[in-house]
């Protein structure tokens, strides 16, 4: 069952636990027009945000095409609704997000019947802001966790929805992450003043320093010298760690495959 968490006069969250792990949404109220930032996974989970939108436009933000951020959209009037998301966002409606719906549907027959499919209808690049009167959300690309992330910053409020780019205890990092990029950006955000609270997707509510300990995360992991949380982890975050540690091995194992190839075409 998702509860719901005012965290700022104009800003509303709303949390659900899945088998492993947690996921948060958000909702920002402007004067005329209203964002939610993801739909979380079931049409369901939107159920505490849809009595606050009262006659406000609604627009729909995905954080990235991750299952458990997209598919709760039919729980809301998504036909009248703007759905904004990074362009990468939109090319994974077409190849992998189906693919995982299906494998989910043929696992627990029944279990995701109600889950509709609805893509974006309006793309970024780099950044995009929406004006939803007297308040904006201004949209970044952050690429890390996966190439289409996003991160919206609220700047009259001080408050950055961080989605999967910034995580507690710590990030997920698949093999393709470009870690270089990935940390370069959340650098630019942990200087940024303009940031008070940071939102993830998973974990905790909090300040800016919640950045400054992904960074460090992945900076060891880049460098070869993974560090293990402090705190006790779960299965979930566990089994993550353990993965995320392989992904120095991969990428030289890559590296050392370019290098002979190059040298075999010399």
């Amino acid at each position: 069952m998702a509860t719901i968490e005012r965290v700022d006069k104009h800003v509303w969250v709303t949390r659900v636990s899945l088998d492993d792990y947690d996921v948060r949404g958000a909702l920002v109220l402007g004067q005329e027009r209203a964002v939610i930032w993801d739909t979380l996974s079931r049409p369901r989970d939107m159920r505490p945000f849809v009595p606050l939108l009262g006659n406000r436009e609604l627009l729909i933000v995905y954080s990235h095409a991750d299952w458990d951020h997209i598919w709760g959209t039919a729980g809301l009037d998504h036909a009248r609704a703007r759905i904004v998301a990074h362009e990468a966002c939109a090319d994974r409606f077409r190849t992998d997000v189906p693919v995982v719906l299906s494998e989910k549907q043929q696992s627990r027959p029944g279990a995701w019947d109600d889950v509709v499919l609805v893509p974006p209808t309006e793309t970024f690049v780099d950044q995009c802001t929406l004006d939803l009167g007297g308040i904006t959300l201004i949209l970044s690309h952050l690429p890390g966790h996966t190439a289409d992330c996003i991160v919206g910053l609220v700047p009259e409020r001080g408050i950055l929805l961080a989605g999967d780019t910034v995580e507690t205890p710590l990030p997920v990092v698949h093999a393709d992450s470009p870690l270089d990029d990935w940390i370069d950006r959340l650098r630019v955000w942990s200087a940024d003043e303009r940031v008070r609270l940071v939102v993830p997707a998973h974990g905790p509510i909090g300040s800016g320093t919640l950045i400054q300990r992904n960074i460090a995360y992945l900076e060891a992991l880049r460098d070869g010298r993974p560090q293990r949380p402090n705190e006790t982890l779960t299965s979930f975050y566990r089994d993550t760690h353990q993965a995320n540690m392989q992904w120095e091995k991969r990428a030289v194992q890559s590296a050392a495959w370019s290098q002979r190839t190059c040298s075999s075409r010399v």
